[in-house]
């Protein structure tokens, strides 16, 4: 892989995996279209590393208010992992019962373009929701569990992990501020879940590609903070449904090639 292909990767890396547009599509379309090899473990592994840490930087000052209520006993920080936990639980049972499913799903440009047709629609039909005032000490399992469905079925190459959980959240009348922080929150155990699974890979790999890992890295990382500032702000201001657009031009081509 050259360097121009790792930090190819690595901008779309940090704008997809938060854009509501689908990471995982983009990666599949780039590899298919454009002969773009597979990249090394070790550098996928890196550029995750790197939109992770976006998120803990971009959420810190809530993360540490989470965490400091976690250890002085507040009701409101306890009941945050919760909701995380309990919607957590989806993806992880998908994501057992389909691990033997991957290199399939991850091989078909038609169920991509499918995909970001479905994201598109969520994405426009995010537009009606309407009375949406519910704070995160308003959010209940059932809510928790909803939302976690939607997230399980981002696996699906095309399927966008922030444009399902955030429109998810809005279904349930989520405030905007607070569908945004439930979404990444949701979003730190799937990708270190994700990370943890790749170890084996890793083991058993060349260590190769290190220098273009830790560029990908600090890429993926600021391109992927960038993209978290722009998602807020159209989020908020109430225009998430604009990516829709982009999502349906996207799925109808990808079906035409």
């Amino acid at each position: 892989m050259s360097y121009f292909q790792a930090i190819l990767l690595a901008v779309v890396q940090g704008l997809t995996e938060f854009l509501p547009v689908s990471s995982s599509g983009h990666l599949v379309i780039f590899q298919k279209l454009l002969a773009f090899p597979e990249p090394p473990v070790l550098f996928d592994i890196l550029v995750h590393v790197g939109t992770l840490g976006a998120i803990l930087i971009y959420f810190r000052r809530e993360l540490k208010q989470v965490l400091n209520g976690l250890v002085s006993k507040e009701r409101e920080s306890w009941h945050i992992l919760i909701m995380v936990v309990v919607g957590t639980i989806p993806a992880v049972v998908v994501g057992l019962v389909m691990q033997n499913y991957l290199a399939q799903i991850f091989n078909s440009l038609r169920l991509v373009g499918i995909s970001l047709l479905i994201t598109g629609g969520l994405l426009l039909v995010s537009r009606q929701f309407k009375s949406l005032n519910r704070r995160f000490s308003q959010v209940k399992w059932l809510d928790a569990l909803f939302v976690g469905i939607f997230q399980a079925l981002a696996i699906l190459p095309g399927i966008s992990r922030s444009g399902a959980t955030i429109v998810s959240g809005l279904w349930r009348k989520f405030d905007r501020e607070t569908a945004f922080q439930f979404s990444f929150y949701l979003a730190i155990p799937a990708i270190l879940g994700a990370l943890v699974l790749q170890i084996p890979d890793l083991i058993y790999s060349p260590c190769c590609y290190l220098e273009q890992g830790i560029l990908g890295m600090l890429i993926a990382g600021l391109i992927g903070y960038g993209a978290l500032m722009i998602l807020e702000k159209v989020l908020l201001s109430a225009k998430l449904w604009l990516f829709g657009f982009y999502c349906l031009v996207l799925g109808i081509i990808i079906l035409f090639v």
